[in-house]
């Protein structure tokens, strides 16, 4: 959700309002047009004075990604630490319920397969159990990475044609 409010879907739209911009003052106000994460960066670089050529904006631009990146990645570590630990887990469940399963069938009476065959069941479960928790997790992780990195590469695209107005 954060990634829906937050970022730009299509930047070709937003290029094609900066392309009727001549100068900075008419570039910000499109860019503050636009409520986006990516628009606000290049904004804040275009509006310093000190930035002269578009080396330094593109410089400047990519400051400010590495900065915000981390809070962009803030939370979708979880995701992949928990896609990588679940299977894991499940499989600490099945090995634990295994031993009981093989302990219950030592001690009981007379050898009953059924008493095996019901405990190995249930440690079973806790495999599938993982593997349920851990795909959704990864998908989750890898499709954030990949929002994260087209916000990256937004911004950059957004402060290229930018330096091609200004410079």
């Amino acid at each position: 959700l954060y990634f829906r409010k937050n970022f730009i879907k299509d930047v070709s739209e937003l290029t094609k309002k900066l392309y009727s911009s001549d100068d900075r003052n008419g570039i910000s106000a499109v860019l503050k047009s636009v409520p986006s994460v990516e628009s606000a960066i290049v904004s804040r670089s275009v509006l310093n004075q000190k930035i002269d050529s578009d080396d330094k904006l593109m410089a400047t631009v990519s400051s400010e990604i590495e900065l915000e990146r981390k809070n962009w990645e803030k939370y979708i570590l979880y995701f992949a630490t928990v896609g990588s630990n679940a299977p894991f887990l499940g499989l600490l469940g099945t090995i634990l319920g295994l031993m009981q399963s093989f302990a219950d069938l030592a001690l009981a009476e007379k050898l009953d397969t059924r008493v095996a065959m019901a405990g190995i069941s249930y440690a079973l479960i806790t495999t599938v159990a993982g593997i349920v928790v851990a795909i959704p997790s990864i998908v989750i992780y890898n499709s954030l990475s990949k929002r994260v990195k087209i916000a990256s590469q937004n911004t950059k695209a957004i402060a290229r044609a930018v330096a091609n107005i200004i410079f």
